[in-house]
């Protein structure tokens, strides 16, 4: 499959961008104000600063998340990721593995699902993506899953994953 002919990308937030494993269990419990006072413990994955810039040259890109768009929006500007659009989980009736989140984002970043490439870490990412019709990449960082079958690519390094989305590969 050639990349040549994408213009887009997506990328799901917690887990993908930023290790918000420290987060998890405030979360779940839904304790959102003390989420937003511990967002400084989570960290950005190294590599992804320099990803997204040299990504910006070639493509546009989004965020989808399932998170909540006030909690996506502090963490972004926490980290100072740099990708204008963001689709978070009150934007949308239906929520990954639905692939609405990620139509929306195709939507709003001008783009047929076709020509765009969804990266995430959950096979709710992977699913919602391969529904709507994009190319799927699945990433783990922290080695706890190397690969899921549905997806068109795996990664586990965002060196590998960058020079893919560059054509180095």
């Amino acid at each position: 499959m050639s990349l040549d002919r994408h213009s887009g990308i997506i990328f799901d937030l917690d887990m993908t961008l930023v290790d918000t494993s420290p987060l998890s269990s405030l979360r779940e419990k839904r304790l959102w104000n003390r989420v937003y006072e511990k967002i400084p413990t989570s960290t950005i994955f190294q590599g992804i600063i320099n990803l997204i810039q040299s990504l910006k040259e070639f493509y546009s890109l989004g965020i989808v998340t399932s998170s909540p768009g006030i909690y996506a929006r502090k963490l972004i500007e926490y980290h100072n990721l740099t990708i204008p659009l963001l689709i978070a989980y009150h934007d949308t009736k239906n929520h990954k593995p639905h692939p609405e989140p990620i139509l929306k984002g195709c939507e709003q970043l001008g783009l047929p699902p076709s020509k765009v490439i969804s990266v995430g870490d959950d096979f709710k990412d992977i699913e919602a993506s391969n529904r709507a019709g994009c190319t799927s990449i699945f990433v783990s960082w922290n080695d706890n899953k190397t690969t899921y079958q549905l997806a068109d690519y795996s990664f586990t390094n965002i060196t590998q994953l960058m020079d893919f989305l560059l054509h180095k590969q």
